[in-house]
């Protein structure tokens, strides 16, 4: 009796996990999950790999090959579309690495299929984007046997890398290791009728060198084996550590449910660990910049708080944040999942907030590159651009002394005024759309126009549609589209449902007469007061009815003027725009514009005349290039120059006071 008692309640014990496991759903399709084991050569810096990859073909498609992104081939030779194309990325080799034939490369040594056949003769490499053979980063696998429809299929390989000396964002500097865009890592295949695919396809681009990466979601379970005595950092969690007899350490990490999996190990790392808000945060941070641990983590908490409440909580349990040291600062400033890297320097101005801005840059992406898969090759504003914008709002209400922030002058530069300086500030705004693919970006563009424009774009469209508007088309963007692949067209999906919803027909029947410009085109907008025109009505004199009343002089209707208010639109692009009319009296009076005209007059006849006009006083319109001329008034305001010849003086004492200290 006790027997059978035990085995039911054994029985009943599995069926009670079965169903827990049957409930706890993934939060993605889980397309492409990897099982890596891999080992680090400290010596010959480099890394030996094994990898089972498990896809699932997502279509009705029979798919006959697959293709590979194999990055570190970018630093093969210097013919690579890396080397060769035209980037703001400072690629370079010092003459003695020449010399030296120190490139780097990654080479699968073996591939198996399924059913055991060796696939290794089949590989090649192919250039979707080009005609340059010179450059080897996508490998193609002809199948022996090929995937059916919804099919799941195995892939296993080795092989082998040379890991480059720190280019950008990857590789190694003296004894410290940042590894990413480092696997042979799968393509995104494309369903017809997905992004802009009209028939299935593998979205697999060379590695340009503007662009970032496109992923394909899953779980990745990985055995890291490095020197012992090095401290590790990866995506996801870590699951044990052992020590080896030779004086390694195997650290096995699994993530699930990202696009991507990064890693780190340097000897000089010190760990700092905190909580928030069901999130474990590991700070890896070498020992001289541990002063600044707070400019990091309290970061952290501002944007985990933000987006928490804006958007959607953080759903990981993990977070990495990686400080590089001095020698490896060229691995900083970029996201993977669940790890991202923000450099920082041992006497770093308390009121130059680069630390904090890349914290909390970097971990935006967290929400538009890993859990919206965004292509950031082929859409990079999807990205960047909408992480810009909310780098802004979240800097601009933490830290509102402005991202520069230099009491002495009374300088305070707010990160939305930044983002609108380095947007204007560039030499031509209109070299490219923001349609364009990234690596098509050129002379300079990218950086202005992808990360700028879309941040100013969207605070006007913000001004226009308000601020509860606009989160409602966040909340409604992440939650349509987390964990898969949006393209453009359903951004703009989502932002005509919601103003539909809130405006109904306010703005017209979509916001496509704001949005596509914006996207698609490279007009500017530029709004400006033209003059102001307050002319004296002569007295009425004569006949005004068909009596025998003559008026000599209308003496009781006292001076009366005609004014007038010329408004003009010199760029392009249209954004309807409120104007303010202060008269000589203190009256004010306001004015809607729907910007289209290219004149545009606002009149009044009255006994007050005109003082001043200014459009968009309350800075809804930052889309608008040239703030000078949106105001005009009959009596130039000093005011500005004085307090800034105030603030010059008071810095000049104060410099002053403090040399006089030191005689």
């Amino acid at each position: 009796m006790t027997s059978l008692f035990l085995r039911l309640l054994s029985v009943f014990g599995v069926l009670c996990l079965l169903v827990q496991v049957a409930g706890a759903q993934p939060w993605s399709p889980r397309t492409a999950s990897y099982d890596m084991a891999i080992a680090l050569d400290t010596a010959r810096h480099q890394v030996r790999a094994r990898q089972a990859l498990v896809f699932t073909n997502p279509s009705g498609d029979t798919i006959r090959n697959m293709r590979f992104h194999l990055y570190y081939n970018a630093w093969k030779n210097n013919y690579t579309d890396f080397f060769t194309e035209d980037s703001r990325i400072p690629r370079t080799k010092s003459q003695a690495e020449v010399d030296a034939c120190t490139w780097s490369w990654v080479k699968v040594i073996r591939a198996t299929d399924p059913q055991g056949n060796d696939l290794t003769a089949r590989l090649r490499y192919v250039q979707p984007d080009n005609d340059n053979t010179n450059d080897h980063t996508v490998l193609d696998v002809p199948l022996a046997v090929p995937v059916l429809p919804h099919q799941t299929y195995r892939l296993e390989m080795e092989w082998l890398s040379q890991i480059p000396p720190l280019m950008i964002r990857t590789g190694y500097a003296r004894d410290y290791y940042f590894m990413v865009q480092w696997f042979p890592k799968l393509g995104v295949y494309e369903p017809a009728g997905s992004r802009f695919a009209k028939v299935g396809q593998w979205n697999c681009h060379q590695y340009h060198p503007a662009t970032e990466y496109f992923g394909e979601y899953g779980v990745y379970d990985v055995r890291l084996t490095v020197p012992q005595g090095y401290v590790v950092g990866a995506s996801g969690s870590l699951q044990s550590t052992t020590d080896n007899p030779d004086g390694t350490a195997t650290h096995h990490y699994r993530a699930e449910d990202v696009v991507d999996f990064a890693w780190t190990a340097h000897p000089g790392f010190v760990a700092v660990s905190e909580r928030w808000r069901d999130t474990d945060i590991r700070l890896l941070i070498r020992p001289e910049h541990l002063p600044n641990q707070e400019r990091f983590l309290g970061a952290a908490r501002h944007t985990l708080d933000f987006l928490a409440d804006y958007i959607a909580p953080y759903p990981y349990p993990t977070l990495t944040i990686v400080s590089p040291p001095f020698f490896g600062l060229n691995s900083g400033a970029m996201e993977y999942p669940t790890l991202i890297t923000a450099p920082t320097l041992s006497n770093l101005p308390a009121g130059i907030r680069t630390t904090e801005t890349l914290v909390i840059h970097e971990l935006i992406h967290q929400y538009f590159m890993q859990m919206i898969g965004t292509n950031e090759q082929e859409e990079p504003w999807m990205d960047e651009g909408l992480t810009s914008y909310f780098e802004a709002k979240i800097l601009d209400q933490y830290y509102p002394g402005g991202t520069v922030d230099w009491p002495y002058m009374g300088v305070h530069i707010g990160s939305a005024e930044l983002r609108r300086g380095r947007f204007f500030g560039a030499e031509n705004i209109q070299v490219n759309p923001l349609s364009d693919f990234g690596w098509h970006f050129r002379h300079g563009s990218y950086a202005p126009i992808v990360y700028g424009k879309p941040a100013v774009w969207l605070r006007t469209l913000e001004g226009l549609v308000g601020e509860a508007c606009m989160q409602r088309i966040f909340q409604t963007y992440f939650e349509r589209w987390k964990f898969k692949h949006p393209c453009r067209e359903d951004f703009i999906a989502v932002v005509n449902d919601v103003v539909a919803q809130v405006h109904g027909t306010r703005f017209g029947k979509d916001m496509n007469w704001f949005l596509h410009p914006a996207i698609f085109g490279t007009e500017v907008c530029d709004y400006a007061v033209g003059r102001i025109e307050n002319k004296l009505l002569p007295p009425r004199v004569g006949y005004f009815d068909d009596s025998d009343n003559c008026l000599v002089a209308d003496i009781a209707s006292g001076e009366v003027y005609a004014s007038k208010a010329i408004l003009f639109r010199h760029g392009g692009f249209v954004v309807p725009v409120r104007v303010k009319v202060v008269f000589d009296n203190g009256d004010v009076a306001w004015a809607y514009w729907d910007g289209r005209a290219r004149s545009h007059e606002l009149a009044y006849t009255g006994t007050r005349q005109i003082a001043s006009v200014h459009i968009d006083p309350m800075n809804q319109n930052p889309l608008d290039k040239n703030l000078i001329n949106n105001s005009h008034a009959t009596q130039p305001d000093r005011t500005g120059i004085a307090r800034y010849t105030v603030a010059l003086l008071t810095w000049m004492q104060q410099v002053m006071v403090s040399m006089g200290g030191l005689v």
